[in-house]
């Protein structure tokens, strides 16, 4: 992005405001001649995703063992932390529940599986 003031294109964006779903306001400043500007970007097709202030949408599938592609039951993520919590590491509750090393590592730290 160009600058208003000296014409550079030595800028950077030091905040973004998303007031509604269609339009977005970005602050701008210039490295060079230290000028503020802002910016206004109005899209004509709405951005994905709920507007600001908006909830989103519940999951239709569910979460838990409510969605199709679930692999495990609550029981098991109960099951899961607490033999964490007794010594056991990350690979070995990866092989004994078939799941992958990442999926345990967010169990463990309640990124996924939350509810429970």
């Amino acid at each position: 992005m160009r600058c208003r003031a000296c014409n550079s294109r030595n800028t950077r964006v030091t905040s973004t405001d998303r007031r509604t779903k269609n339009v977005t306001f970005r602050y701008c400043r210039c490295l060079d001649c230290k000028a503020h500007y802002k910016t206004i970007e109005k899209y004509e097709v709405p951005k994905p995703g709920p507007a600001p202030g908006e909830v989103a949408p519940v999951n239709p599938f569910g979460s838990g063992s409510a969605n199709p592609q679930s692999v495990l039951l609550e029981s098991n993520v109960i099951k899961l932390r607490y033999m964490h919590t007794k010594g056991m590491n990350q690979r070995q509750l990866a092989k004994i529940f078939g799941i992958s090393n990442q999926t345990v590592s967010r169990i463990v730290n309640r990124k996924i599986w939350t509810h429970v």
